[in-house]
């Protein structure tokens, strides 16, 4: 009897038996089963090659001489399909089916006819047992999987050792190759890894629940015959020997994870918790990582309520400081503060903790009331400075518009205190530093990098107000400083503290009445360089209010470009009055001013190397109007500036370089300046 396909190529070594082992088929038995076809073919061939399409029709042609082949292809039983050949003389005798047709594969197609778990194929060429099949999947299985091909009896597919097909083995879109055994088709290609995955894991699911309820037992049996008691079993607890090693206490997981932490007093921590060993363990929005956010908070309303989030953020700051975090991460969007938040962090070397939102256009926390101050920081009544904080990425706003009492920053009793990116949108008053503090030094050591705002029109405080302290430094990119003419940009009017070391770095502004006014007690140590300082009434202002005992003390004013405009007020640059000692004011453009580029009544100051053009006075109605630079009574050096007034300049009383003021004075002098175009003469008055 000739070899068939599947017998030369069957799976097992006794077919159909999985524990007989994986046949490996013999190259003789390949070669006799592939002469087989040559000489199917061969005859074919040699006959011209006769195809019908049912066997009916083959059977009624009997018109062929004996040994012609012919093939049966596209008959609608399955079985008729082959190869024949003829047996008897032309016109008489009969076809007998000898062999499958030649195919080594037939390809399959499942247009979703069927249902998940009864697939129906459909191929342009027949099948048979002999030729490997290989068909695409309509949609995933549920279930034990049937297969009809060309509307064929449905057989069941099974995988290639013979089981069922899991639930969901078959995924929409996979491709399968699989056989005809005869009594079910076999798959060749796996099912999908997931579904035997779940299948396994399932089993070791249950296999862990035996074993581990019988280690409980088994626990419980030593545990009683060591005569330990153990607590009652509860849900979603831990067993954690105590300290001195006598009893075994029941623990929630939270209270675990501060175990591990080192948090509990006393208790050293075993482990090295951090972001490297840790991936975001969490237990009641408790973690071993250093960052908090503020959108995890159960309470939190994002914006949507002003009656919880500034008590979240609140709430959420005292758990960072007292659990040692160093973060609060702030969502996006806006954040409504229905009152003060107060950030309180004293010691002499606290935990640093940053407060940090998605960028200064992306976060924004909002005042609801006109005198709110939305965030405190510092606490005069702590015995040490609130230190180490750094606010980032986010901006302060207004929903009600803020009165001169209200502030955006408020600082009291701090060192150390660090903005980045902040941007002040339509407040009046942005930081406030030791305003009203009790003592000197009362804010200390605050910096703004790359931070900006925007002001209305009018305001009777400044941006940023300095009160008793000292060594603020403003630098980075300027977000942007831009108001309307009437605001004041910076001002110190503590007439009890002074204000010791100021440093303004490369920063750009638009048109603030005043940038900067030190009319208290006076500000001591301050460098204000690079930059453009654009439209103002004056500029820099230095004008102690006390007397007796207030200074303006070795500032140091130099390359820095004022810019005036046309009908923008009196635009004097520098203005001092008072006890003012060592102001150097070097190497600065002054450009369309319409008033003195510096008026010092008293004196002590320094002008060096300053360029005063296209400067033109406004008459009569400019208060100082007369000269580029006027100096009273006081020591003062006026050296290689230059000043040029263009021609046809209106105001025929600007007419001067240099106007002395007074009687002479030995301690003023004047060199290497040079003036052009001015109707009198370079200088009026003697020095």
């Amino acid at each position: 009897m000739p070899l068939t396909a599947r017998q030369v190529y069957r799976d097992y070594i006794t077919d159909g038996i999985p524990s007989s082992g994986n046949h490996k088929p013999a190259k003789a038995d390949v070669r006799t089963l592939l002469t087989g076809y040559e000489a199917v073919i061969t005859a074919f061939t040699s006959n011209g090659g006769l195809v019908y399409t049912s066997r009916a029709v083959l059977f009624a042609d009997l018109a062929h001489a004996a040994n012609s082949s012919a093939w049966v292809i596209g008959d609608a039983t399955a079985a008729y399909n082959g190869v024949y050949m003829k047996a008897g003389a032309s016109g008489s005798g009969s076809w007998t089916r000898v062999a499958d047709l030649p195919y080594s594969f037939v390809q399959l197609v499942d247009a979703g006819a069927g249902t998940a778990n009864a697939i129906q194929l459909t191929s342009t060429i027949p099948t048979s047992q002999s030729v490997l099949r290989v068909a695409n999947v309509f949609e995933a299985n549920a279930g034990n999987v049937t297969v009809s091909e060309n509307g064929g009896t449905a057989k069941s597919l099974l995988t290639s050792s013979g089981g069922q097909i899991a639930a969901a083995g078959l995924t929409a879109g996979m491709m399968i190759v699989y056989v005809d055994d005869g009594a079910a088709f076999r798959l060749l290609s796996d099912q999908a890894s997931a579904a035997i995955q779940a299948a396994a894991e399932a089993a070791a699911a249950a296999a862990a629940g035996s074993a581990s309820a019988a280690s409980a037992s088994a626990a419980a049996a030593a545990a009683s015959a060591a005569g330990v008691s153990l607590p009652a079993v509860a849900a979603n607890r831990m067993l954690v020997d105590n300290a001195a090693g006598t009893l075994r206490e029941s623990k929630t997981f939270s209270q675990v994870m501060t175990l591990l932490a080192g948090a509990v007093s006393g208790i050293a921590s075993a482990f090295s918790l951090d972001n490297n060993t840790l991936y975001k363990a969490r237990s009641l929005k408790d973690r071993w990582l250093d960052s908090y956010r503020l959108a995890e908070e159960l309470n939190f309303t994002g914006g949507g309520a002003t009656a919880t989030d500034a008590a979240v953020l609140q709430a959420l700051f005292n758990r960072a400081r007292a659990a040692g975090r160093s973060e609060i991460i702030l969502p996006r969007g806006d954040i409504n503060l229905e009152a003060t938040c107060l950030l309180k962090n004293p010691g002499a070397s606290p935990n640093p903790i940053r407060i940090v939102g998605q960028g200064a256009g992306c976060t924004r926390l909002l005042n609801t009331s006109a005198a709110q101050a939305m965030i405190w920081i510092g606490d005069d009544a702590d015995a040490d400075y609130t230190r180490g904080l750094t606010l980032e990425g986010f901006s302060l706003a207004v929903t009600v518009a803020q009165n001169d009492s209200g502030s955006g920053f408020f600082l009291r009793h701090t060192s150390d205190i660090s903005f980045k990116d902040i941007f002040i949108d339509g407040l009046r008053n942005g930081w406030s530093f030791g305003v009203g503090g009790p003592a000197v030094n009362n804010s200390v050591y605050s910096h703004l990098s790359n931070c900006g705002g925007n002001s209305p029109g009018t305001s009777g405080v400044a941006m940023i107000r300095l009160g008793s302290g000292g060594i603020l430094t403003i630098d980075g990119g300027a977000h942007r400083w831009n108001a309307n003419g009437g605001h004041i940009f910076m001002e110190h009017d503590n007439t009890s503290w002074n204000w010791d070391g100021l440093y303004v770095y490369d920063q750009f502004f638009e048109h603030f009445q005043k940038y900067l006014a030190s009319t208290g007690k006076g500000v001591v140590n301050a460098e204000w360089t690079g930059g453009q300082v654009d439209r103002a009434d004056i500029f820099f202002q230095i004008e102690a209010s006390v007397p007796a005992s207030g200074s303006n003390r070795d500032w140091n004013i130099h390359d820095v470009k004022l810019l005036g405009f046309s009908g923008q007020g009196g635009a004097i640059g520098v203005l001092a009055s008072g006890t003012v000692e060592s102001v150097r004011i070097a190497h600065n453009t002054f450009h369309g001013l319409h008033d003195a580029c510096v008026y010092a009544s008293t004196g002590g100051v320094f002008i060096e190397g300053n360029e005063m053009v296209q400067c033109a006075d406004l008459g009569a109605s400019a208060p100082l109007g007369g000269a580029l630079i006027r100096l009273g009574q006081g020591r003062s050096r006026v050296l290689g500036n230059f000043g040029y007034r263009p021609s046809g300049a209106p105001g025929s009383s600007y007419r001067y370089g240099i106007q002395w003021d007074g009687a002479t004075y030995s301690e003023r002098s004047a060199a290497n300046n040079v003036w052009y175009n001015f109707g009198a003469s370079a200088e009026t008055g003697t020095m």
